[in-house]
């Protein structure tokens, strides 16, 4: 059989060199970037045409580039993360790409209502409520998503990736953000779950590692994407620096 042929963009930030292993295991992976940082393909997210000569054949996107935290609004996360995001699917459709898996963020939904504070878990079924305009321009990607998926049937997944730390982070050691902690394998394999799963044209989830407290409800990834978790922050972080 041949061998899924998926394109990643933005293969050199936080979370890129995790894939490229895993990915080049199982596909036959193109990737995309900025110029001068080794992808196999170079150009910018506000270049629809790179886009979509990169996007000749693929079958599946992996959409990682992005400003990946709060920035200006105007000169960085709107060429970026609003105008990139739309390039991206734009061109995805021209090219007949079959599905694009999203990576969102905990941002897009992490102000939570002081009264459900420490009471529930955070669902995805609440309005969003970004608490920056980081996370605003993801609540915005996956909105486009939904309209491309609704107007030209194109598969879109979004991932609201908690906070991804490698295994010696010193975040992770002390316990800051353990909670919602997503970890290098447990990354990789819900991305290839939103890759390969079968029957799924438009879904948005959470995506952590097992945790000290649930408090991004996974049960949307397990049930829509059958993912479990297999690294728990326990085992990294000293709890006797954890502040509950």
């Amino acid at each position: 059989m041949s061998r899924l042929k998926v394109l990643l963009t933005g293969p050199s930030g936080r979370i890129g060199p995790h894939l490229l292993q895993p990915f080049r295991e199982r596909y036959d992976l193109v990737t995309f970037d900025l110029p001068g940082q080794g992808a196999d393909l170079e150009g910018e997210v506000g270049d629809i045409d790179s886009l979509r000569r990169a996007m000749q054949g693929i079958e599946v996107i992996v959409h990682l580039a992005a400003t990946s935290d709060e920035a200006p609004f105007l000169e960085e996360l709107v060429p970026n993360n609003v105008i990139g995001v739309y390039n991206v699917l734009e061109a995805a459709r021209l090219e007949g790409v079959r599905r694009v898996v999203f990576a969102s963020s905990v941002q897009a939904g992490g102000s939570v209502p002081r009264e459900r504070e420490g009471k529930e878990l955070l669902e995805l079924d609440i309005l969003p409520r970004p608490g920056t305009l980081y996370g605003a321009t993801k609540v915005l990607a996956e909105t486009m998503g939904h309209f491309f998926h609704q107007k030209h049937g194109m598969e879109f997944i979004a991932l609201r990736i908690g906070a991804f730390q490698p295994y010696d982070s010193d975040w992770l050691q002390k316990g800051i953000a353990e909670q919602i902690w997503l970890s290098p394998h447990d990354c990789a394999a819900i991305m290839v779950l939103a890759i390969e799963r079968a029957d799924v044209s438009y879904a948005v989830v959470n995506a952590t590692s097992k945790t000290s407290r649930e408090v991004l409800s996974l049960k949307g990834a397990r049930e829509v994407l059958g993912f479990e978790p297999q690294d728990d922050s326990r085992d990294f972080f000293n709890p006797s620096t954890f502040q509950k």
